[in-house]
């Protein structure tokens, strides 16, 4: 018994040590047909360029103070998540409706 218990536990440490060194990888673009949306694009300009009907599967909003402005104000975030074919889940990180990340986890 004892030995299982051990193998059980060794076999948790091995997967939540793969789970801490996932890291992710930045990207400069995202292809969406024969365009792709790209850093400082806004929402308006993916649609645009991406067309109507292209849209993310997973979308999450969240207002957080502002590191830089020393007026109170705040930072409107949204993280967009695509599944992509082929590739991992990739997702585009919008502050004040301009894209400032693009990246997977690996």
């Amino acid at each position: 018994m004892r030995g299982k218990c051990c193998l059980t536990l060794a076999a948790i440490a091995l997967s939540w040590t793969g789970l801490v060194s996932a890291g992710s990888a930045d990207l400069s673009s995202l292809p969406c047909g024969s365009q792709a949306i790209k850093l400082g694009m806004s929402p308006d300009d993916i649609k645009m360029t991406c067309g109507q009907h292209w849209e993310p599967d997973f979308v999450s909003k969240h207002e957080r103070a502002s590191r830089k402005a020393e007026d109170g104000s705040s930072d409107y975030f949204e993280k967009w998540m695509y599944r992509t074919s082929g590739q991992n889940d990739t997702h585009v990180i919008l502050r004040n409706g301009e894209v400032v990340r693009i990246f997977t986890i690996k």
